[in-house]
């Protein structure tokens, strides 16, 4: 990977967490009172990104793990079935726990890392951004 995709790919991932820090607040100009629907939804939009990006580097992988491949699906499917109730506090919780699901699936992977200890540590900064988040939007409700 050259300097400029690896740049990229830092700050696409860091701009990701704009749209929690947005959605923390109980009340933004037109949105109103829905930041925490649309915090949810965020939530499992990126959820869902993150758990077809897991799905492709294990497709990658010399030695496919089936486990891994069938998890992700579950991950995506779950937050979206979330969504499929009333969004609350539960909600929430169960997507922070999705989201530290998905780190400790490709943290399984970790020996396959080495190439790239950069991103490891960036996923894994970024996932605790996410989950202080995540947290704050519990308490405040």
């Amino acid at each position: 990977m050259t300097t400029s995709t690896r740049t990229l790919t830092q700050t696409l991932t860091y701009a990701g967490t704009i749209p929690f820090a947005l959605f923390l607040l109980p009340d933004l100009p037109v949105i109103g009172d829905a930041t925490m629907p649309l915090f949810a939804a965020y939530g499992a939009i990126i959820a869902t990104f993150m758990a077809g990006t897991l799905w492709g580097m294990v497709q990658r992988d010399t030695q496919p793990d089936a486990k891994l491949l069938v998890m992700s699906n579950f991950v995506a499917l779950a937050c979206w079935t979330c969504l499929a109730f009333p969004v609350g506090r539960v909600t929430l919780i169960v997507e922070l726990v999705l989201f530290l699901a998905l780190l400790a699936m490709e943290g399984s992977r970790a020996p396959l890392h080495a190439e790239k200890p950069w991103y490891w540590r960036m996923r894994m900064r970024v996932t605790a951004i996410v989950c202080v988040f995540f947290l704050t939007r519990i308490v405040i409700g």
